[in-house]
């Protein structure tokens, strides 16, 4: 009885000692991994000078066109080339059937399976949109209308929202007509929200398709 008393002092502290030492260094390691970071969300150099088709916008992009175009983009669908909406709108910009056969896209699969022909898609739509309004543009540009002020990049974008021609309506009225979209959206929104970009490196063209 006593040797057995003896062994079981001898073998208590060894055991506390053990267990003691177990669970330290396991904590030690669950605390190195924990505060150690797992990932860096950090943009690429391609990404920050936007060499990619839909890359991240930098701080650096501004009120350039590359800055206008994300920021549409962002607006139309968080800047996804695959989201396709309730109505049927496809893609990065949410173009529609008429607005695809305006620019000379035929097949709208390859469409939505191509960032680079959606860019493409939309640098013609600007086009477009710019030499339909250019009289308008250049009669109205800096002025202020229905309380907001005109500028070409801010027509450019009222005129993707809903068309051309309720832009133009806007304009000859004083502001009175103001067009919505399927979403309640005014052409005044977009007229405020997109304004002062840098549309200049798009030159107006009637005849601009995606090829």
């Amino acid at each position: 009885m006593k040797r057995r008393y003896i062994l079981l002092l001898v073998l208590l502290p060894v055991a506390f000692m053990t267990f003691s030492g177990f669970t330290m260094n396991n904590s030690k390691t669950i605390a190195d991994f924990s505060f150690e970071p797992s990932s860096y969300d950090v943009p690429s150099i391609e990404e920050v000078k936007g060499d990619f088709p839909g890359g991240h916008t930098s701080l650096t992009l501004g009120k350039t066109y590359l800055g206008f175009k994300e920021a549409l983009a962002f607006s139309e669908s968080s800047g996804n080339y695959f989201a396709v909406n309730r109505l049927g709108y496809k893609g990065r910009y949410q173009f529609g059937k008429s607005a695809l056969k305006w620019v000379g896209v035929k097949n709208s699969k390859q469409f939505m399976q191509s960032p680079l022909l959606q860019e493409a898609a939309f640098d013609a739509l600007v086009a477009k949109n710019k030499f339909v309004l250019r009289n308008h543009i250049a009669t109205y540009n800096g002025k202020t209308i229905g309380g907001v002020k005109v500028t070409e990049s801010g027509l450019i974008a009222a005129a993707h929202l809903c068309g051309a021609g309720n832009v133009k309506k806007f304009l000859e009225t004083n502001g009175e007509y103001i067009f919505a979209d399927a979403n309640n959206v005014p052409l005044t929104k977009y007229l405020n929200h997109f304004k002062d970009y840098d549309t200049s490196t798009v030159p107006a063209n009637a005849n601009a398709k995606v090829s």
